[in-house]
């Protein structure tokens, strides 16, 4: 997908979230790799649940939500070994 088909997607996270994710694309860089922005740590993160078998029935809030990718991650990681 080019990103001529990408939608800007305004998101608001709180100060620590923005901190972790400029600490890792820093990190990414002097390790060899390359400053990573933080819109590709995001689809990223995006396209690994999308794999999940995850449970949205009924979910009350977030931290229900990440309750249940990380139930589905421990899954998904009995799945592939």
């Amino acid at each position: 997908m080019g990103k001529e088909n990408y939608i800007r997607v305004p998101i608001t996270m709180p100060d620590d979230m923005v901190a972790y994710l400029e600490e890792n694309s820093l990190k990414s860089r002097v390790t060899g790799g390359h400053k990573l922005a933080n819109t590709e740590i995001v689809r990223a993160a995006i396209n690994a649940i999308k794999e999940l078998d995850i449970n949205y029935t009924a979910v009350k809030d977030e931290d229900d939500l990440k309750g249940r990718i990380l139930e589905a991650k421990a899954k998904y990681s009995v799945k592939k070994k």
